[in-house]
């Protein structure tokens, strides 16, 4: 019994691959469905056969390639929902209030007072990047098979800003806007810390993982 397969596309251009390949995902409707490429571009669906093959499956496309959000639809369309993350860009906001206290001993001497780090964007890519650290508390809850929810009611556990960024940098997130505004009732002359109140946010973004050539 042969092991290729054809994969019909539109304007009756026809791929090549294996049973082997397509096992690695073997609920997609590549598996299960042999009429679902017919309408498919060919060169989105050999960028994922490509993608297949790869024990990550991480894109490899060529450089003027900019169609990433048709290769993510069509990648979803079909079941391939890791491909699809990965290309797709993901954005998370990261909110937090911060006050500015004066040391006990030395006034000149300044300590940051942090409450909560809030944490928004979708729901699988938070959980995902956080892991235990995520505080789903709050969040009002969804079903697992809502692949693209978004929430903007997640919190950490910790309150070490910084251990939040590491955790972002090593996931392949990297800063792209960030803002501080202070309160505008609060009294200019207070002698408390909510003086010094103000609240930051933080926007990184991934790009689509692509694997170097």
């Amino acid at each position: 019994m042969s092991n290729v397969v054809e994969l019909r596309c539109a304007n009756g251009t026809t791929l090549m691959t294996t049973k082997e390949t397509l096992a690695r995902v073997p609920y997609s409707k590549l598996s299960t469905d042999d009429t679902a490429t017919s309408t498919s571009d060919a060169k989105i669906i050999a960028i994922m056969l490509d993608a297949l093959r790869r024990n990550d499956q991480r894109l490899v496309v060529p450089d003027d390639f900019d169609d990433w959000g048709r290769l993510a639809n069509e990648a979803r369309r079909l079941g391939l929902f890791q491909i699809a993350e990965y290309a797709s860009p993901c954005t998370i906001c990261v909110a937090c209030h911060v006050a500015l206290s004066a040391g006990r001993l030395n006034p000149e001497v300044t300590f940051r007072k942090l409450s909560r780090i809030v944490v928004t964007g979708k729901v699988s890519v938070c959980r995902a990047v956080f892991g235990t650290s995520l505080n789903e508390a709050r969040d009002g809850g969804g079903t697992d098979f809502e692949q693209d929810r978004y929430t903007s009611r997640f919190f950490l556990k910790h309150s070490n800003l910084e251990r939040a960024f590491d955790t972002l940098a090593a996931c392949g997130f990297r800063l792209r806007h960030c803002n501080t505004f202070a309160p505008s009732f609060l009294k200019q002359h207070s002698g408390s810390d909510s003086q010094f109140l103000h609240h930051s946010q933080y926007v990184f973004l991934r790009e689509p993982q692509v694997k170097s050539h």
